[in-house]
């Protein structure tokens, strides 16, 4: 499947050229699928063999491609289609053994980790490249992997001053019976928790970007913005499941090394105008609170 955000299919409607630059995007991506595959498959054994997982067998292997302006997060079908697979890979599983509980919950952190993904591979912050790769367990016995790589170009006669990404993203569904044995509880807030780090990671490296030209202000506010929101729903989840401030703060605190990347990029924006001054002053708000410690 491609999915295409409304903004680019506009652009892509209106003229021959875009249509065709997008297309030679999304060739390029699926050109490449068969060695991802195995890069992909190779990390997933690599995952496999720490966890001391043996005996995982597939449920589901597929891929597809997002095509957005790169300045957009946009909480698309993507997702949705990672989730119903999972949903009928769990009714599929084997008679005779035991399926895992997904709850609502855990399914919709699911889908912000698909979603967190796809973002990091569109990203060219340094700090976002290890996490276009994830394995996650849904349940005892099931296990989600994915795995994203975009490719991007920029045509200001085409598409004005934006770039525009086109992200593969990889999603392999499995399941072991020895890891239902050894698992005595699941909670989506294990999830929820592992992509609260990871999205915090992304924010860091929004600033980062703002302060080498790669965005611009409007751009960062835009999608700052949306990280904030998620960060906070992550957080509204957590609360939700039991956590206290005290617990959250500590798992935040684990962010490691992204207070000094925010300072280093807030270097350099002091110096660059006044019209960075609100990215400016919630960075350094950010930074006294210990946003990113």
């Amino acid at each position: 499947m491609v999915c295409r955000s409304g903004s680019v299919e506009r652009a892509a409607d209106k003229s021959t050229k875009a249509a065709e630059q997008v297309k030679k995007l999304e060739d390029a991506l699926k050109s490449r699928s068969e060695a991802v595959k195995k890069e992909f498959y190779d990390e997933i054994d690599t995952h496999l063999a720490d966890a001391k997982i043996t005996d995982a067998r597939q449920l589901e292997y597929a891929s597809d491609i997002k095509t957005e302006y790169t300045s957009e997060f946009s909480l698309d079908k993507i997702a949705g289609v990672v989730v119903s697979a999972l949903k009928a890979a769990i009714a599929a599983s084997a008679p005779g053994v035991e399926k895992p509980a997904m709850s609502e919950e855990a399914i919709n952190a699911y889908v912000d980790v698909v979603n967190t993904v796809a973002e990091a591979a569109k990203s060219n912050s340094e700090s976002s490249s290890s996490l276009s790769f994830s394995m996650t367990r849904l349940a005892p016995g099931m296990f989600g992997f994915l795995k994203a790589t975009s490719t991007n170009i920029r045509d200001e006669d085409t598409f004005g001053s934006e770039e525009v990404t086109s992200t593969a993203i990889y999603y392999r569904l499995m399941q072991s019976i020895d890891d239902i044995k050894n698992q005595a509880e699941f909670g989506e807030a294990v999830i929820d928790a592992a992509n609260l780090k990871k999205m915090k990671e992304l924010q860091a490296g929004l600033t980062d970007l703002l302060a080498e030209g790669k965005l611009t202000v409007d751009e960062w506010i835009a999608k700052d913005g949306a990280y904030e929101g998620m960060i906070q729903t992550i957080r509204d989840r957590l609360k939700a499941h039991g956590w206290d401030e005290k617990q959250i703060a500590v798992l935040e605190s684990s962010v490691s090394g992204h207070a000094r990347m925010v300072s280093g990029a807030l270097s350099k924006l002091r110096s660059m105008g006044s019209e960075f001054s609100k990215a400016i002053e919630v960075s350094e708000e950010r930074l006294r609170v210990g946003h990113f410690n």
